[in-house]
This record gives C-alpha cells, sequence and structure tokens, in this order.
C-alpha cells in the first residue's frame, strides 16, 4: 500500500501548522518560477505566426498582381533606359536628378511581390510544422512535405523568389548607376558607359517584368499551392468522373479538406439520394452554371431537389470554406485547365442526351474517345468514356492499339455497371419530366472514363493514329474507334497555355458568392 506522504507549511501571520496532501492542491508548484506561469503556448504561437505570415502574403500578393502595379513594373524599367538614353544624348538633364522619381515607383511595383514570395515559403513552412502536429484536423498528423507533388510546389515558390530577387537586383543596379552618373564628368568615357549600362539593366528589369507577369500573378492566391501543382500520379480509371477529375488535380493540402468536405456534403444531402450521384450532380450544376447554362436561381433550385435546404448555407456559402459556391467552380475549371479533353466528352454526352441521339436512346454501348495534344517529347494522354446502356452490368475490355508506341498495345478490364438510356431526346431542366440535369449525373457516376498515357519511341511532329477496341468477356467486339492527334506542341507551349487557364478559373473563385437573399429563396 503506497504511503500517503504529508508536508507541514506555516501559515503566515498565524501561529497554526496546516496539514496539506501532495497533489491535493488547486496547481502543482513551478519547478521554473513564477515568471513561466503566462508562457503561450508554443503550438498557438505556430498558429498566429502562420496566420500573420498567411495574411501578409495573401494582401501584398493580391496587391503586387494587380494589372496597373504590373504595367507600372515594366513601364519603369523602360522610363529608366529612356532617361539614361536622354542623358547620352544631352548630358545637361542630368539623369541622377530622376533617382528620386524612380526609387518610389520601384518600391511600389517590386517590393510587394518580394514580401508576398518570401512571406509563402514561410507560411508553408510553419504549415507542414502545424500539420506534423495535428493541428488542422483533430488526431490526424501528416508529413506535408513528403508527400508527392510538394518538391515541385517548393521549387515553384523558390522560382518566384528567384524572380522577384533578379529583379529587385536589376531596379538596385540601375538606381546606383544613375545615382553614380553624377559624380562623373559629362564628357567622360566613363559617363557614357556608365549610362550604357544603365539602359542595359533597365531594359533587362523591363524586360523581365513583361515574362515574368503571369509568375507574379501567382501570388497572394488563397489556395497557394493549387496553381504550383502538377499530379504526378492520376488514377487509370474515373469512376465518378467529375469528382474523381477534381480530387486528381488537387495539391496535397487540399486532399484531405475534400475529403472532409465530402463527408459533410454526405450528410447534407436528402435521405435516399446516392451520395456519388450527388456530388456529381453538384458538381455538373455548377459547371453548367459557371458556363452560363443555368442561372443562379435555376442551378439553386436543382440543388434543393436533392440538398437540405437548411444546409445549403454551411455547403456552399461559407465564405472562408475551400469548397463554396464559387471555389469549386474554380476546382472545376482548375481541372479543366489541365485536362480539356474529358469536358470535351462531357459536353458531348449532354449535347447526345439533348438532341435525343441514337448512341443513347437506342445502341446498347456508347463509346467516345478525346485524345490531349501530344508533346514534343512523345507523350500524350487518352481519355475513353464508355457507359453500359444495357439492364445488367457487364465485364468489358478495351485494347489500345498506339502504333510506334511504348508499349504498342495496352488492355484494360473493368465491370461497368448498368445505366439503360432514354427512350427519347431530353429537355436541360424540366420541373415535371426527368431532364438532361437527372440523366447526366447517373451517366457521370455509372459509366467510367479511362485516363490512358501514351507514349512514343520517336520524338516526331507527324499526326498519330490511336485505335481502341471495346471486347465483352468471351472476346466479341462491340465498338472500334480510330482517333488522329491534331498535332504536336512542345511542353513550354503547353505549360504557358495551361497556366493562363488557370488564372482564369482563379478569378473565378476569388467572385463574389451568388447574393444572401438567393440562399433563402
Amino acid at each position: 500500500m503506497r504511503a500517503t506522504r504529508l508536508w507541514s507549511t506555516k501559515m503566515e501571520g498565524k501561529g497554526e501548522d496546516k496539514k496539506v496532501v501532495a497533489g491535493a492542491g488547486e496547481s502543482l508548484p513551478n519547478p521554473y518560477g513564477g515568471g513561466f506561469d503566462d508562457a503561450a503556448d508554443e503550438l498557438e504561437i505556430s498558429r498566429r505566426m502562420w496566420s500573420q505570415a498567411e495574411n501578409q502574403r495573401i494582401t501584398m500578393g493580391n496587391f503586387a498582381s494587380k494589372p496597373s502595379i504590373l504595367f507600372l513594373r515594366q513601364l519603369t524599367g523602360v522610363l529608366m533606359a529612356l532617361t539614361a538614353l536622354a542623358g547620352v544624348i544631352v548630358p545637361s538633364q542630368k539623369p541622377a536628378a530622376t533617382v528620386a522619381f524612380f526609387i518610389p515607383l520601384l518600391a511600389l511595383s517590386i517590393v510587394p511581390a518580394l514580401l508576398a514570395s518570401e512571406k509563402s515559403i514561410s507560411a508553408m513552412v510553419l504549415r507542414s510544422s502545424l500539420w506534423k502536429q495535428g493541428a488542422f484536423i483533430e488526431g490526424l498528423s501528416r508529413d506535408m512535405m513528403a508527400e508527392p507533388g510538394m518538391d515541385r510546389i517548393k521549387a515553384g515558390i523558390n522560382d518566384a523568389r528567384r524572380h522577384n530577387a533578379v529583379a529587385a537586383i536589376l531596379a538596385g543596379v540601375s538606381t546606383l548607376l544613375l545615382v553614380s552618373s553624377a559624380g562623373l564628368e559629362t564628357d567622360s568615357l566613363a559617363y557614357n558607359l556608365v549610362l550604357l549600362v544603365t539602359m542595359a539593366t533597365s531594359l533587362g528589369l523591363a524586360f523581365h517584368a513583361v515574362f515574368t507577369t503571369d509568375e507574379i500573378r501567382r501570388l497572394g492566391d488563397r489556395l497557394p499551392y493549387l496553381i504550383l501543382h502538377a499530379p504526378t500520379h492520376h488514377p487509370t480509371q474515373l469512376d465518378t468522373i467529375l469528382g474523381d477529375l477534381v480530387l486528381a488535380h488537387l495539391d496535397p493540402d487540399l486532399t484531405q479538406a475534400w475529403k472532409l468536405w465530402e463527408e459533410d456534403l454526405g450528410e447534407a444531402i436528402l435521405t435516399g439520394v446516392d451520395r456519388r450521384q450527388a456530388r456529381e450532380r453538384l458538381l455538373y450544376l455548377l459547371h453548367l452554371n459557371n458556363s452560363g447554362a443555368l442561372s443562379d436561381e435555376e442551378t439553386l433550385g436543382e440543388m434543393k431537389e436533392f440538398i437540405k435546404p437548411m444546409k445549403l448555407e454551411t455547403i456552399l456559402f461559407d465564405e472562408n470554406s475551400e469548397f463554396n459556391w464559387r471555389r469549386l467552380q474554380r476546382l472545376i475549371q482548375h481541372a479543366r485547365s489541365w485536362r480539356t479533353e474529358v469536358f470535351d466528352l462531357l459536353d458531348r454526352l449532354q449535347n447526345d442526351l439533348l438532341s435525343g441521339s441514337a448512341a443513347v436512346t437506342r445502341d446498347d454501348w456508347r463509346m467516345d474517345l478525346a485524345l490531349g495534344n501530344v508533346s514534343n517529347d512523345g507523350t500524350g494522354h487518352l481519355f475513353i468514356a464508355i457507359n453500359n446502356q444495357t439492364s445488367e452490368n457487364r465485364h468489358l475490355r478495351v485494347e489500345v492499339i498506339v502504333p510506334g508506341g511504348v508499349p504498342e498495345s495496352q488492355n484494360h478490364r473493368f465491370e461497368l455497371s448498368a445505366c439503360p438510356g432514354p427512350k427519347s431526346s431530353l429537355a436541360l431542366a424540366d420541373s415535371l419530366l426527368e431532364d438532361a440535369l437527372d440523366w447526366m449525373p447517373r451517366y457521370l457516376e455509372k459509366g467510367v472514363i479511362l485516363w490512358i498515357g501514351l507514349a512514343w519511341k520517336n520524338r516526331s511532329r507527324k499526326q498519330r493514329n490511336i485505335q481502341v477496341i471495346l471486347r465483352d468477356d468471351e472476346g466479341v467486339v462491340l465498338d472500334s474507334r480510330i482517333i488522329t492527334s491534331e498535332g504536336v506542341a512542345t511542353e513550354s507551349q503547353l505549360e504557358n497555355r495551361r497556366l493562363k487557364r488557370m488564372l482564369g478559373a482563379r478569378s473565378i473563385g476569388e467572385s463574389d458568392l451568388p447574393t444572401p437573399t438567393l440562399q433563402t429563396a
């Protein structure tokens, strides 16, 4: 039996003793002294530091990416070059006197971007540390920096830091040279040489600003790693087409949040509604709303058919959520920036439903193909959309034949759920009858899109042919198609086009949410 240890303390101002049981008091003695009682929790300090870095990153980045500031950055370099040229042609102009005019312009156009890029790396390091400590999701800790794709994201942030450092160096050198010209004789060789070098560095600043405009426009993003992320892994089979496609293009930091949002959506849908179909229908409705096919009122009315009205505000209208109405539209458009071919498949499926095409009203199988731009390094992506319009689930096989490819033949076997098609053409939206908005989610959830990577031995700019053969388990050919590539583009061309599309998607995510009166409509 463990004995209880008793301590005897002398009460101040009294002549009596009081027995004290160890551990029974209101608090234990502080072995470090009284000065440590009010020390802040380290985790809370890290949270505040990360929040402060994030706010500064967003504020400075949004300021630096304003069109007027981007134009000022280019204009200042040109004006400094012209000032140096004027000093060579007309020495009496004294170009050094203009330094006081240029310094505020340079500070206004370069310093915010420089601070934003530095705060980006600070926020990234702090966020990674908080993830390791399980500060964001209770019971979940992870090494964010060790996940696939984070090395490229970090490299992208460091590229932005280098770009802004180069701009600051060019601006500083140009300014110092202008100042130094004041101490030289205007008819000396050194004077003219200094101004010629100033012209070169100032023009370098202007051209650098032009070439890095899109890089600067990345700064200040509420989702800082999304544009920088390049999906290195993707599923071969997209079971739920829109949902899986969006998930495949999320950065590692957003992936976990997406899974939690899906759980919240599952709790918000009406009883009896299939969760995967509800997610597909929600994403499809937001896609149509963004394209202008549905108004905000029509979109919200359709959502109320499968989402509890009282849950709509928390699911779609939370300004601080990564997945509200506008940001979901951004994520859809972001996925489209990478894989426009998949959305071409969706558009053709919608057109078939609206027109009552025989491909959906009569045929047992519907197969559609889309081939992305082939890069000059000899790689590409093939997408095969297949729907089973019979009344039974079936096992199917797809053979992809790629002449000159590595490999030249690929085989994929999968099970496809039954999804009998409509008997006639459909309206896009109909309050009384089943419409395309009812049928599309079924096709998206029950159909499949195969995402197949292609590679060729020879790096040729010629058009390439790919054959796709659909067979059943007995080997009977159900359909066969040949698709031809449109052309070959360089990797830099593909990246530049994709970046512009992603920046356009970002502007959608930063636009205002639908009005509050719409939420209660």
